[in-house]
């Protein structure tokens, strides 16, 4: 998953593996690649491949086991600064040599106790903050330690900071309600007297009981629950939001009295002064029903920012309207639905209505989507297709996903094994099995060279009608992470609910036929697990950085193997819903009055009458 990049070490080429000519030269690194900069790291791994693999070879005087092909991973100590790999190969005919040089940042140092000094780059804010009353103003500052450390705001008094560990001293502080603070930076102080030390923040601090600005959301963007951290709504193009602050690029909204999130100000438009805050009243509920689906309708008087929450374990979903009112006197159902047996509306706060929906436990949810249409925020649930439990595959759509693209070509083996080219293969063999079992399988990449970008995938999936959706992937690592610090092998991702069957069969399937360490089942915040018109998840079937495993995942048996795990653990979901599906013989309560007395006494004990 995690992208390295491929850099040939020698022009000499072998013949190409997966697309990428593989280098002849006694010795080549593939990565880390030549002057690249690395953040503060104790070890970094460096992988490639060497001409003879029952060689002596060293990397800074460790020895280096390669693989029986000659490709090559190893984990070594690194340096702040100028750090070099010498890499040496005791050939035949005498040692070789390559050298592969990168820069390591340098973490910052302890500071002294004295003289005193602070860090001018650890003072809050290192961008323009600005909050509103009732906000928290958070100074932090890296600091010799062991001293009487200060804060004070624009020319407002000083107050205290405490030193949270060696050096680190924080301080917190309410924006009090009513006043006004023009942008002034944070001054800091470490000491007392004579011989304190002084810095200003980079940013300015502000806050304001003026109404807060709004702001319109232009093609797509995510609210996510702090600056940089994770999601938390998806709002459409041209929902209108309420700002609540600023923290450099990133705006503070204000969805509900109790909820918070943050969005990356390019994705947002500053309406006029004297906008109107987003009101919107919610009326009429009415369900209908189409084919596999259910669809909710709420009017609304305008777009809002809105949440969908999935809750299996009592068969309910509830859909959250934030900015929003309830003016519902009427709920109407259609009849012919068999999905929604009841729905609910509920105020939660002054501005966010719920309105939820109990679901017949007979069906499975098997997606939803949301759009606004004609006034009304539509919900479409999707109930399970209906499946034949003898051939639980037939006509079924499959969209297998093979992840990455020129582009964006993903991983990279130590013998230059690109991850777009081994996903594609793995997809490929996926499709002939999938096919042959009477599904009908989709793939995003026609060919092995077509650019087909993220977002697009889970739009085509939807597109072409799919009933599954498998995002195939093969792993790396981030930098500085040690890959043997315990068992790589193959992981399964989902992220809704609905979608966390299909994982645990597809898991499963892995457990049974893959002989490679399980880093089990995972939740995973990724885009196109976050597909939510169909159980969809994501499979990272080995790592292409290992040796071993490059070498297995450009071996058409093993991407056999990877593509019948797929198929098998596929087949299996959908076989438990087509046992869910099949018709149950009724219990004697709801049988026939006569009939359910009669099975419940057992044979008849009355004596027959004699002949005459």
């Amino acid at each position: 998953m995690f992208i390295l990049l491929a850099l040939a070490a020698a022009a000499q080429a072998a013949p190409p593996v997966n697309g990428v000519e593989r280098s002849t030269a006694p010795i080549s690194v593939v990565w880390p690649s030549e002057g690249m900069t690395l953040s503060p790291m104790e070890g970094e791994f460096i992988l490639g491949s060497v001409s003879d693999p029952k060689a002596r070879f060293e990397i800074n005087g460790s020895t280096v086991a390669p693989h029986s092909n000659g490709a090559f991973l190893a984990w070594l100590p690194v340096h702040p600064g100028t750090f070099t790999f010498t890499c040496s190969l005791a050939l035949k005919d005498g040692a070789t040599t390559f050298q592969r040089t990168i820069q390591i940042a340098s973490a910052a140092p302890p500071l002294a106790e004295g003289p005193l000094a602070l860090d001018a780059a650890s003072l809050w804010p290192k961008s323009n903050a600005d909050l509103r009353p009732g906000d928290w103003i958070t100074p932090r500052m890296r600091a010799s330690p062991g001293h009487p450390a200060r804060y004070r705001v624009g020319k407002r008094p000083w107050r205290p900071l405490n030193e949270a560990g060696p050096g680190n001293y924080e301080g917190a502080w309410l924006a009090p309600p009513g006043e006004t603070l023009k942008p002034a930076p944070v001054e800091y102080e470490i000491g007392s007297g004579w011989s304190a030390k002084r810095g200003k923040s980079a940013g300015e601090v502000s806050f304001s009981s003026e109404a807060p600005p709004i702001a319109a959301v232009k093609n797509s963007g995510v609210i996510k629950t702090s600056p940089g951290s994770g999601y938390l709504l998806f709002p459409m193009p041209g929902t209108r939001l309420v700002t609540a602050g600023r923290l450099g690029n990133d705006v503070k909204l204000s969805l509900s009295p109790t909820l918070e999130g943050w969005m990356d100000s390019k994705d947002l438009e500053l309406m006029t002064e004297g906008t109107p805050a987003p009101r919107a009243t919610a009326g009429t509920i009415n369900t209908s029903a189409a084919g596999e689906s259910t669809f909710i309708r709420v009017s609304l008087t305008e777009k809002v920012a809105f949440q969908v929450e999935e809750a299996p374990e009592n068969g309910t979903m509830t859909l959250r309207l934030f900015n929003t009112v309830g003016y519902v006197n009427w709920i109407v159902y259609d009849p012919a639905d068999p999905l929604v047996r009841e729905l609910r509306w509920s105020q939660e706060d002054k501005t966010t209505v719920a309105v939820t929906a109990r679901l017949e436990p007979r069906f499975t949810l098997w997606g939803w989507q949301a759009s606004f249409e004609g006034g009304a925020l539509k919900l479409e649930l999707r109930r399970a297709p209906a499946i034949d439990a003898s051939h639980p595959l037939k006509g079924r759509t499959i969209i297998l996903d093979p992840g990455h693209m020129p582009s964006a070509p993903g991983a990279i083996g130590p013998m230059g094994s690109r991850e777009m080219d081994v996903n594609f293969a793995i997809a490929k063999a996926a499709e002939r099995l999938l096919r042959e079992e009477g599904a009908l399988p989709v793939l995003t990449r026609d060919t092995p060279d077509q650019e087909v970008s993220l977002v697009e995938r889970p739009k085509l999936a939807v597109e072409k009608k799919g009933d599954i959706f498998v995002s195939i992937h093969n792993n790396a690592l981030p930098d500085g992470e040690n890959p043997f610090a315990r068992p790589r092998g193959y992981s399964v991702f989902y992220y809704h609910p609905h979608s966390l069957g299909l994982s645990r069969e597809v898991h499963r399937a892995y457990q049974q036929r893959i002989p490679l360490p399980d880093e089990n089942l995972r939740y995973g915040n990724l885009l196109v697990a976050r597909l939510s018109a169909m159980p969809a998840i994501l499979v990272e079937s080995a790592y292409m950085i290992f040796p071993s495993q490059e070498e297995k995942l450009n071996d058409p048996s093993f991407q056999k193997e990877l593509a019948q795990a797929i198929a098998a653990g596929v087949k299996s979901f959908l076989g438990k819903e087509a046992a869910k599906q099949a018709p149950t013989a009724k219990p004697a309560a709801q049988l026939a009055p006569k009939a359910a007395l009669k099975k419940a006494q057992g044979p008849s004990s009355k004596p027959k009458k004699k002949r005459p």
